[in-house]
Parts: C-alpha cells; sequence; structure tokens
C-alpha cells in the first residue's frame, strides 16, 4: 500500500469539501468569514458565552465581539443576562437566526451528499464508520471538539463521536 498516495487523496478530498461547505454556508450567513459557524454553534448551545465562542471560532476576543454586534444589529441573535455568571453574556439564537440557521446547515448537508453521490449505501456507512473512528482520535479537547463541529447539525446526531470521544478522555 502506498501511504503517501493514501495521505495525499484523503488531505485533498478532506480540503475540498472543507472548502466548498465554508463557502456554501457562508453564502446563506449575513457575511463571510465565521458568521455561519457562530449562528450553528447557538442553535447547538443555546447561551454559550463570548469566550467560549471566541475559543471555538479561533477569534481574538474584540474580533468576536464585533462578529456578535453584527450578529445583533442583524437581528440573528440577541445577549441577555447569563445565568450562571453576572459578569458573563449569554448569546442566543433569535427566530431570524433560527430561521438562518436552517438555510446554512441545510446548505451543509447538500454539498456533503454531493460530495458522497459516487457511493452506495453500503459504502457510505462504511465510511460514516470509519470517519467516526477517525474524530475520536482526533478531537483534543473541549474547545477543538466546538471548533470541529462548529458548523454540524447537533439533532443529526445524538451519539456524536466527538463527544463520545471527549467522555472516554476525561
Amino acid at each position: 500500500m502506498d501511504e503517501k498516495k493514501t495521505e495525499n487523496v484523503i488531505g485533498a478530498m478532506v480540503l475540498g469539501l472543507a472548502d466548498a461547505v465554508l463557502r456554501d454556508t457562508e453564502n446563506q450567513a449575513p457575511e463571510k468569514g465565521q458568521a455561519a459557524a457562530a449562528i450553528a454553534l447557538l442553535r447547538h448551545e443555546p447561551g454559550m458565552p463570548i469566550e467560549q465562542m471566541r475559543r471555538a471560532l479561533g477569534l481574538s476576543h474584540s474580533a468576536t465581539v464585533r462578529l456578535i454586534d453584527r450578529l445583533v444589529t442583524d437581528d440573528l441573535v440577541v445577549r441577555r443576562p447569563s445565568a450562571t455568571d453576572r459578569r458573563a453574556v449569554a448569546l442566543h439564537l433569535t427566530e431570524a437566526g433560527d430561521t438562518r440557521c436552517d438555510a446554512i446547515l441545510s446548505s451543509r448537508f447538500e454539498r456533503i451528499a454531493r460530495a458522497l453521490q459516487g457511493l452506495d449505501p453500503a459504502e457510505r456507512e462504511t465510511y460514516r464508520l470509519l470517519t467516526e473512528k477517525l474524530l475520536s482520535n482526533f478531537v483534543e479537547d473541549l474547545d477543538h471538539a466546538y471548533s470541529v463541529c462548529r458548523l454540524c447539525d447537533f439533532s443529526a446526531c445524538p451519539d456524536c463521536p466527538v463527544v463520545c470521544a471527549l467522555q472516554t478522555k476525561t
């Protein structure tokens, strides 16, 4: 087996699919960059504080605050006082934000479905199982998990391999 070719082909697939997913989800967001991921993360974790959002998106604190400011201005996100920390702000999607999240996640699913079209159902299942195994070894900690899953539809994955991997590491 040619390991270099395997790694090269997988690398090309992963990067090409990631680029396509990011492009398609950004087209459903109010702006380029991390807006789509911020909206999807808030669907998964309503009330997420800015600091957690910052770490998940890999942005500075000020860049995250500016992003949230724009999403608030666009009526997609609201800030509320945190129920657990008086110093923190809890971020929540508005109804419009929830609708926008549907469009973002739908475009993600459509792009991935197109990429998997060439596989029959058994091959798709095998690919899913192998990918779950890879994810369980790949994710390092909670911040990394949020980053890896920042555009996931968590309702589609009730036994998320990333969450399961984190639970076994702690």
